[in-house]
């Protein structure tokens, strides 16, 4: 068996790998880097302690995976789905050259499309009845049969990008909204009570489950997690269930919902159909994701765990140190390392590689400007 790892050099990465070295020899693994670089070498070797590696390339995708498949011809590989991106050319590619010697749990190619598409995701919940956003058509946006408040959105991409918040008629009048790449949705009240759950699953069966309660984002609202607490919130898990169903999904995937106070219902707001940025937290909640996905590639059983709710997860750097400059309190109480926590880009890892680790992957102008954007 190997495992096939490709986007390394992502932050959640990072932690997915360390993970991984726990339960596998590192001989189990096959490395890919974007290019045969003396920089892509230098990292592979300092973050992941590993000289051997595969090039893959999104521009030959096809081919490079045919040589990996050919090397490793004796070897069942498990593909695991880190980045969409790539995931969706792993998709096309199996589609095109049949399943050779590779293994996962992955949905079909249409429904990962789908799952991608913020409208067409939002189009599909209203016509199977999972609760979720009204869609606002261009037609009924130009008739004013709506209320306000509204949000754009692009129909494709992730996180708070593109994301307009629209409360009058005036900052309408003022919004450029192109119904080619945008959609329009009611905007939910209490936007800051939303709970993710997250979920392994096959064929459209759940496999194993937990979810997480938002304590801290940054920005405040519509940013990204700093700061959650593990739970297994059994009403996410039916709902969530009902999602994967009609997907009839396989592997992971994470749903967020945000509780509409008006109804009392939970309201599926997007769905990410890779690995999240805060998987460590199934690791130390006892979810164990990515050894269970492994195992379901390798048709042996999997058997749900008891989810810790008791358990924490931060991402202290570089956004929770922001949140502390903006809201500061006392660093000492703060800061205070927490055994009940785990801590993005730290945990699992030896605290030495953890510096190299983000020295090297976040200090670069480009990135420093994204960050206080934000």
């Amino acid at each position: 068996m190997k495992i096939l790892l490709t986007d390394i050099f992502f932050r959640k990465s990072f932690d997915v790998i360390n993970i991984l070295k726990a339960h596998y020899p590192i001989g189990d693994f096959i490395f890919t880097i974007p290019s045969d670089s003396r920089s892509n070498r230098f990292k592979l070797k300092h973050f992941h302690e590993t000289r051997d590696f595969e090039v893959l390339t999104h521009e030959n995708f096809d081919k490079d995976l045919l040589n990996i498949s050919k090397k490793y011809s004796t070897e069942e590989i498990i593909y695991l789905p880190i980045e969409e991106s790539t995931t969706f050319n792993f998709l096309k590619f199996i589609t095109d050259n049949k399943e050779l010697n590779f293994k996962y749990l992955l949905p079909s190619l249409s429904n990962f499309q789908l799952s991608r598409h913020k409208e067409q995701l939002n189009l599909f919940c209203e016509e199977k009845s999972i609760s979720c956003p009204k869609h606002i058509s261009e037609s009924v946006l130009k008739n004013k049969n709506f209320k306000f408040p509204i949000i754009k959105k692009p129909s494709l991409g992730s996180g708070a990008k593109g994301i307009v918040y629209l409360e009058n008629e005036e900052q309408l009048d003022n919004c450029t909204i192109d119904f080619e790449t945008d959609f329009v949705q009611e905007r939910l009240p209490n936007p800051k009570d939303i709970q993710a759950g997250f979920y392994l699953c096959q064929q459209g069966e759940i496999i194993s489950f937990y979810s997480h309660k938002r304590i801290r984002t940054y920005p405040e609202i519509g940013g990204v997690t700093v700061y959650s607490k593990s739970e297994c919130n059994q009403e996410i898990k039916t709902l969530g269930a009902q999602v994967v169903k009609e997907l009839d999904w396989s592997g992971f995937v994470m749903i967020e919902f945000l509780f509409d106070e008006r109804d009392g219902l939970y309201k599926l707001i997007e769905i990410n159909p890779r690995l999240w940025g805060s998987i460590m937290l199934s690791e130390f909640c006892n979810a164990n994701f990515l050894t269970s996905y492994v195992n379901g590639c390798l048709n042996k059983a999997v058997k749900a765990q008891k989810i810790d709710t008791t358990r924490y997860i931060r991402w202290v750097f570089p956004y929770d140190i922001i949140y502390w400059m903006k809201h500061y309190s006392n660093p000492f109480k703060f800061f205070k390392i927490q055994p009940n926590t785990c801590y993005i880009n730290f945990s699992y890892s030896s605290r030495w590689r953890s510096l190299k680790f983000i020295f090297f992957s976040y200090f670069d102008l480009k990135k420093i400007k994204t960050i206080f954007k934000r």
